[in-house]
């Protein structure tokens, strides 16, 4: 018997961890673990299953003993995210007892490790690390684009829903050749689907990911012909993969590569009809698969190989992703200007793209030449060229953001994906000249220059970093602490007092808090400050010592006593960050979403909403606390949003590369 085509990414357990030495390659793109297995998608009602079904395979007897001991093994791993994730499997056999088909999924529960949501979804396979990573924020919320952005929302047909709920990811589906086009595929996701839903009853969702997977033997063909032939061939078993899932009721999600489904018979995705379903650039869906895409301009850009003669001018051969990289920003210049300066408006070169549909201002936009996108933003025709949308339905300006904020979130390191947002310090100075040039930014315009440099998306971003709803959480502390201190001071004795509200001292020096148990006037002075604190984020200012100290004003000088003891505004500020993240909906208990929903829903949403380690980081730089010891201990919060860096120092050389992070 023959194994036929694998619809989904195969399963990819924990053991990826202990081969550190092998390097990992596009996650989207990977063999099976299993002996070089050459498991290949299938499909149950496509046309393109002729041409499949020339893919050689391997014998399914030889599997079978291989697929129940990876089985033994996955279960003997999810032991380790046992209060979060459940594996489930489903197999066909004949009339015989052979195993004809097999289907493994993961059932996901995101709330219990929503603190941590990219660390935790990381370990278990690549599968899961690339479905955390695509599609959803750090806290498993179904990214902003795919919910807002005019290309990338696609049908519309999902959004905010998958916000919440259990997923189920189904991994792979694989059924014999010679038993395909029976209605096994389609089977074996039912039962799954079904023992899932019987485990947790209220399952709403499942999620795949149709594509190819790089089996040794299917993939040495495709390189062995010629490029275009190649890539017809993926083609064909791309679109049949997704063709399977879209009659099974899946339909794509947003613009990305994941398609959803539930039995919501309400639901929109249900009314929209296969062929509606969104169709993404088979250009973008096969990127692992071309070796090369092509682009229209000089070759001593990329120094390449031989050109290709195209209608417009000599084409060469560059990687996917990789323009210019070979020059600097001077050469750059000098080659477009010879090539493009006497072109006319008009002329194709200038709107010219690549395979992804990147214009040249897309490629030095997110190449961060700022020299050369000076240059191309001064001709005259510059916006209509500025509004061109690439394949992915960003703008040259979207595409860098896009770019930038993957940096922003994660870094690879071999066979690892780790999450860096809490150690991001805005963009570089060359990202930043070019996103201002983009933007039409004024470079002495210093606090929207702030909001570009630290991703603020709703351009209301204090300091450029504290966006509108973080601050109004650190506000609520400031205030509801300076009410509860304040009532109990006059009630509790120092030493009572101090005990009673140790949390919110941590940060004060211990000399200093040691002269509160027995000063009261130091005591008022502290309580005060949290007042004063929240009037300043009222008045939209970072609470910096200058800017809550102009606000002081009373008598007795109690807050200036407590300051002239030793004690900080900063302590109270952190307090703040401390309590507001004990108090968030997904790193705490919730509780200020649950009191102050309207006022919330009422702020601007924000790429900074949330990001507590960065914001208290950016604020201790600022006020120049990063060597105090005081300030350095980590606190339960910290610890919380930091997990995923903390985590990764069991991993063999990652030691050295967080202090290089650091550094």
């Amino acid at each position: 018997m023959e194994t036929d085509l694998v619809l989904c990414n195969g399963v990819q357990s924990n053991k990826r961890k202990r081969t550190l030495s092998e390097t990992r390659g596009d996650r989207r793109i990977r063999a099976d673990d299993r002996n070089g297995s050459d498991d290949e998608d299938e499909s149950d009602d496509e046309d393109e299953s002729d041409e499949m079904s020339d893919t050689d395979g391997l014998d399914m007897e030889d599997e079978e003993d291989d697929d129940e001991d990876e089985e033994d093994d996955e279960d003997e791993e999810d032991e380790e995210w046992s209060a979060w994730l459940k594996s489930f499997n489903a197999e066909r056999k004949d009339s015989n007892g052979t195993t004809i088909g097999r289907c493994h999924a993961k059932l996901i529960d995101r709330e219990p490790i929503r603190h941590d949501f990219y660390t935790e979804m990381e370990e278990p396979s690549e599968d899961t690390c690339a479905l955390a990573f695509d599609l959803f924020d750090r806290w498993g919320c179904l990214k902003e684009q795919f919910c807002e952005h005019p290309f990338k929302k696609g049908t519309g047909a999902w959004s905010r829903e998958l916000d919440t709920g259990r997923l189920l990811l189904i991994e792979t589906v694989r059924v014999d050749k010679s038993h395909r086009r029976q209605g096994h595929g389609k089977a074996l996701v039912d039962e799954v689907w079904e023992k899932a839903s019987s485990a947790c009853p209220g399952l709403q969702y499942a999620i795949a990911w149709p594509t190819l997977l790089n089996h040794s033997d299917h993939v040495d063909k495709m390189k062995d012909l010629p490029p275009d032939e190649s890539k017809l061939i993926s083609q064909t078993l791309s679109l049949a993969a997704q063709d399977f899932f879209r009659a099974m009721g899946f339909r794509r999600v947003g613009s990305s590569c994941w398609f959803a489904r539930t039995d919501d018979p309400a639901h929109p995705s249900r009314s929209l009809a296969p062929s509606d379903d969104q169709k993404q650039s088979l250009s973008l869906e096969l990127e692992p698969f071309q070796n090369y895409q092509k682009y229209p301009y000089d070759a001593d850009i990329v120094r390449k190989s031989e050109p290709i003669i195209c209608d417009l001018e000599p084409v060469y051969q560059i990687p996917p992703r990789t323009p210019f990289l070979s020059t600097d920003d001077k050469s750059t210049l000098a080659i477009l200007k010879a090539r493009l300066a006497a072109c006319p408006p008009l002329d194709p070169a200038w709107k010219a793209t690549d395979d992804h549909g990147n214009t040249i201002i897309h490629v030095v936009a997110m190449d961060c030449k700022v020299e050369s996108l000076t240059w191309l933003l001064d001709q005259p025709f510059a916006d209509d060229l500025n509004c061109i949308r690439n394949l992915e339905g960003e703008t040259p300006l979207e595409a860098l953001e896009a770019s930038l904020d993957e940096h922003r979130v994660k870094m690879t390191w071999r066979m690892l994906t780790i999450p860096i947002s809490d150690k991001y310090d805005g963009v570089r100075r060359e990202e930043l000249l070019c996103l201002l040039k983009l933007k039409g930014i004024d470079p002495r315009n210093i606090p929207k220059v702030d909001q570009v440099k630290f991703g603020c998306t709703c351009g209301e971003c204090i300091g450029g970093f504290l966006s509108p709803r973080l601050a109004f959480a650190l506000e609520c502390q400031g205030d509801t602490h300076h009410h509860l201190m304040d009532f109990e001071i006059n009630l509790n004795l120092g030493s009572e007092w101090c005990s009673s509200w140790t949390a919110q001292l941590q940060h004060v020096r211990p000399d200093v808090r040691l002269n509160m148990t027995t000063n009261k006037s130091y005591r008022q002075g502290f309580t005060n400050l949290f007042g004063y604190v929240a009037e300043c984020l009222r008045a939209k200012r970072l609470p910096t010592a200058p800017n809550v100290m102009n606000l002081v004003s009373e008598w007795p000088p109690n807050v200036k006593d407590y300051i002239r003891r030793g004690g900080t505004v900063a302590a109270v500020v952190l307090a703040c960050f401390d309590i507001a993240i004990i108090q968030d909906e997904y790193l705490g208990d919730g509780d200020h979403e649950l009191v102050h929903a309207e006022s919330i829903e009422k702020l601007p949403r924000c790429r900074n909403d949330r990001e507590f380690a960065f914001a208290r980081r950016q604020y201790r730089r600022i006020e120049g606390l990063q060597g105090d010891p005081t300030y350095e201990r980590a606190t339960n919060a910290e610890e919380m949003t930091g997990a995923s860096i903390l985590r990764s120092l069991r991993y063999s050389g990652v030691e050295a590369l967080l202090r290089a992070l650091d550094e």
